[in-house]
């Protein structure tokens, strides 16, 4: 298995048959499977939309030495591919159904005093649509992933093991083979600093977009013994290997 990490992968360029299309903004991925469903790629000022999706299938190599791969896209299939807003993930399906939005604090100056800062203003969203319109709203939703999401969102998310907290995502590895997550990566320097640790994204029970924060179903002494990773960059299928041995738990899908 070849593997690299989220934080080089959303800055590679991705070239097409004949064009360089663009640069990776995002992933979408599975929150049940944690396999890649799509690849959020910005394609700059040649394209009318901004942001498009392609399929993992599509992407014939990689070459990290250069920082990009290559996908069998010609310009045409480009124009036609998705755009991002078609496949939303499940933060900004959230985001899109509050129905306020807070304006700008305002300030008002009084001479000899202070600034006194107002409460912010909840500005009401238009009203409900009614008849074709409100029909159309709810076949989305219906259509709607409910466990697609993005990489860039749940990256800073805090994960907190059955007995307390561990700290926030840091990176995540993925399988280039297979285009899955096969491990995240915790931030611990604050519960265990100087050790890189990594769990399966098959050990989340429950992730919460509202508290920002994924679940495991496993208790903290569990992680803070498993095998040690030096180097996060240079992770090898040994190393997985160990990990699913000490875990007992299938990481490879």
């Amino acid at each position: 298995m070849t593997y690299c990490i989220f934080s080089d992968l959303r800055h590679y360029d991705v070239k097409g048959s004949s064009d360089h299309i663009g640069k990776l903004h995002d992933i979408y991925l599975d929150d049940e499977t944690w396999k890649i469903k799509w690849f959020v790629v910005e394609t700059g000022n040649w394209f009318s939309s901004n942001k498009i999706l392609i399929d993992g299938e599509k992407i014939t190599s990689i070459t990290p030495q250069e920082g990009s791969f290559q996908v069998s896209l010609t310009k045409k299939d480009v124009e036609d591919a998705p755009s991002a807003d078609e496949h939303q993930p499940v933060s900004d399906q959230h985001r899109n159904e509050f129905s306020y939005i807070a304006a700008s604090h305002n300030t008002l100056l009084f001479p000899g005093y202070a600034g006194l800062m107002m409460p912010a203003t909840l500005i009401e969203r238009p009203g409900e649509p009614v008849g074709a319109e409100k029909e159309l709203q709810e076949l989305a939703r219906e259509q709607a992933d409910r466990h697609l999401r993005s990489a860039s969102e749940i990256e800073g998310y805090t994960i907190h093991a059955a007995d307390g907290k561990l700290g926030p995502l840091s990176d995540m590895v993925i399988n280039t083979e297979q285009w899955t997550i096969d491990l995240l990566a915790v931030d611990t320097s604050k519960w265990l600093p100087g050790r890189t640790v990594v769990i399966s994204p098959r050990s989340i029970d429950r992730i919460s977009w509202e508290e920002r924060e994924l679940m495991v179903g496993m208790e903290k002494e569990t992680i803070e013994e498993s095998p040690e990773l030096h180097d996060l960059k240079a992770i090898e299928t040994s190393y997985v290997s160990r990990l699913n041995d000490y875990y007992r738990f299938p990481m490879v899908y």
